[in-house]
């Protein structure tokens, strides 16, 4: 056998059919009617797997959405707040518009007030996402392109508020002119000085 790829390789093969399970079977069914049991079979392992990795349900989502978002959210480093903020928003739209991320972000919206370990989850979720898109807000702060003490985190949650308040609630359309208006706004906002501040 090669010790070379001894590492991480059935572990990492489970791990990817059960977040593709998870994934598949939120899209089809929702929050629901997702069941350990259910992803088990769906990714062809064993449910005693499942339940000595993840334990419960909303540990596997919380572990999909993470591995989801990395995946398809890149944290872009092209030199420019405006056009990092504006790659930023892009790519969060187009993966909260698929179908499997979509039902993910419904039932949190629709489950989570009632659940409180998949609000415990959601809240995970979102604490490191935003700590990994803070770096954009931090490196033009290193730059200079924006005021010390910028709240990195509001500044990422003014970015992607908008997105999910459409793709969830209004129905309104997500494109390019609505994403680079709200990143406009928003640097517009935070490079701008505030009366007093000189």
């Amino acid at each position: 056998m090669d010790p070379a790829r001894r590492p991480g390789g059935r572990s990492a093969r489970v791990r990817e059919a059960a977040i593709a399970a998870t994934l598949a079977a939120l899209a089809e069914g929702g929050y629901s009617s997702l069941s350990l049991e259910r992803v088990a079979l769906r990714a062809g392992v064993h449910k005693t797997t499942l339940y000595r990795r993840w334990g419960t349900r909303e540990d596997l989502v919380l572990e999909a959405m993470l591995e989801r978002a990395g995946e398809r959210i890149s944290i872009p480093d092209s030199g420019s707040l405006h056009q990092d903020l504006l790659e930023l928003a892009r790519s969060a739209a187009a993966n909260a518009a698929t179908p499997e991320v979509s039902a993910m972000a419904r039932a949190v919206a629709a489950e989570a007030p009632r659940d409180s370990r998949l609000a415990a989850a959601s809240n995970r979720f979102w604490t490191q996402r935003l700590a990994l898109d803070g770096a954009i807000v931090q490196r033009a702060i290193e730059r200079g392109e924006i005021r010390e003490g910028t709240q990195a985190t509001e500044v990422i949650e003014a970015v992607l508020g908008p997105i999910h308040l459409r793709l969830l609630l209004t129905g309104e359309a997500v494109d390019d002119a609505f994403l680079e208006g709200i990143v406009g706004m928003v640097v517009r906002g935070i490079t701008r000085r505030l009366p007093g501040e000189g």
